[in-house]
């Protein structure tokens, strides 16, 4: 590339180069966020049945522990995910991994269900500013041919971080208690916060859109990305989009003309299905309890559903990329509902004299696993989705106020689960309702108007 080139595309020289070794190290540190970020968000479940046999609660009373965290994690998505755009991806993923890690490590010395709503809370300030602004970073390295798949690869950190965790707890809660659980929640967190630091460049597209200063840094980034490029003194960065890095109110632009209704439309979509993934992930091991299965039953059935959703979210990336979001996602989430529906007409309770317990726990689990393939799918293909759908200057607020949102209806699926178990209205009728929810956001989906077409091929070229 000739050094007498007035401005530098850098969108355009990501999408043609080829993979560095730069961007697959953004990948796997955002990988390693997301990994811990689901392991910290699902402790809570893992840890809840001991937790209320420790205490003497009511399986019910665990709503409000439960519902902390993820109010924490609303605030957080719509406080620190805008942050990114303001402040950059790489502090605002830092801040919000120091504050998730060391919020959960306190939590192993909470003694009252006091203490440990405050601490679930604070925990989920980290929790709600980590995904958004890790999706921006990996979307702003990421070439357009590869975007879907590796935004995919580390949203995959969410089911893989509740898969670890399952695993883990199934293994130390007997032995070391609950408490243990959020040691190992907490110290691993503080570890990636120094490695962020020290090793995690800055997103260039960022730099760029706010022609910061440190022209030598996105020289060192660029070079780096693609090493054929050649700079000199006079040379000039653009995104080869609109810019509106001088308004302060990031909020209103995800309203501009064309947006409006896609953003409505996105938000619906993530608050029905995060209300019922938070359900499966907040309820599952308890209900599992109160049928009679242990713990340890219990919680492999949770990594059942996080098994499934980390398949599935590559196998809707890979069809994603073939035939475009719009019918995918649509498939996705109705293929979702009847999978949630199924969970609770074969869930049988341990004891049943009409089935044997173990066929009775395969059923579950296998019903689980592809509630979790549909749904962990069709929420991280939406993740996605939000990440292409909005520009650089107004991306870490788009997919924060998306995820923000939608932790609305996480904080509602565990209480309305609370609620309906403190009814005893059964496993069939839980599963139902929270089955033909899913339905709304299979419309709402396939409503928006900005769907990702299938990928073009011909971008996979290197700059010459």
């Amino acid at each position: 590339m000739s050094s007498n080139i007035d401005a530098l595309n850098v969108t355009e020289v990501i999408d043609r180069a080829r993979l560095s070794r730069l961007q697959l190290w953004v990948i796997c540190v955002c990988t390693l966020v997301i990994v811990l970020d689901g392991f910290d968000v699902q402790a809570i479940a893992f840890a809840g049945p001991a937790i209320a046999a420790e205490w003497q609660m009511a399986t019910s009373a665990l709503g409000p522990i439960l519902g902390a965290g993820l109010v924490g994690m609303a605030v957080g998505a719509l406080v620190l995910g805008p942050l990114g755009d303001v402040f950059g991806r790489k502090a605002a993923i830092t801040v919000s991994v120091l504050t998730f890690g060391s919020m959960s490590l306190l939590t192993a010395w909470a003694s009252n269900e006091s203490q440990i709503m405050l601490l679930r809370f604070l925990t989920g300030l980290g929790l709600g500013g980590a995904m958004p602004n890790a999706t921006a970073l990996m979307a702003e390295y990421a070439p357009a041919r590869l975007r879907n798949l590796t935004i995919s690869i580390i949203f995959l950190g969410f089911p893989l971080g509740g898969i670890v965790g399952g695993l883990i707890a199934a293994e130390i809660i007997p032995v070391w208690g609950w408490r243990s659980v959020f040691i190992v929640g907490g110290v691993l967190p503080i570890v990636l916060a120094g490695l962020i630091l020290w090793s995690m460049p800055e997103s260039v597209r960022f730099l760029v859109s706010k022609k910061a200063a440190q022209t030598k840094q996105i020289d060192r980034i660029m070079k780096r990305i693609e090493p054929k490029l050649e700079h000199d003194n006079n040379i000039r960065y653009s995104l080869g989009e609109a810019s509106a890095q001088t308004k302060k109110l990031l909020v209103k632009h995800l309203f501009d003309r064309g947006y409006k209704l896609d953003t409505v439309l996105l938000w619906i979509v993530f608050f029905v299905n995060l209300l019922v993934i938070y359900f499966l992930i907040s309820w599952l091991p308890t209900l599992m309890v109160e049928s009679n299965f242990n713990i340890s039953q219990a919680t492999r059935t949770a990594v059942a559903l996080n098994v499934g959703g980390a398949i599935g979210a590559l196998v809707l990336a890979w069809l994603i990329a073939r035939n475009g979001s719009r019918s995918m996602l649509l498939l996705f989430f109705v293929a979702g509902a009847i999978s949630t529906i199924a969970i609770g007409q074969v869930a049988v309770p341990a004891d049943s004299p009409a089935v044997n317990p173990v066929i009775s726990l395969v059923l579950i689990m296998s019903a689980t696993f592809f509630a979790g393939f549909f749904i962990f799918g069709a929420q991280i293909g939406m993740n996605v989705l939000a990440a292409s759908m909005y520009p650089t200057y107004v991306r870490s607020t788009g997919v924060g106020w998306a995820l923000g949102i939608g932790r609305l209806g996480s904080i509602l699926g565990p209480v309305i689960g609370g609620i309906l178990l403190g009814l005893g209205l059964g496993m069939g009728f839980y599963f139902l309702a929270f089955g033909l929810i899913l339905l709304v956001a299979a419309g709402a989906s396939f409503a928006l108007s900005r769907h990702q077409a299938p990928v073009d091929r011909t971008l996979a070229s290197p700059v010459q």
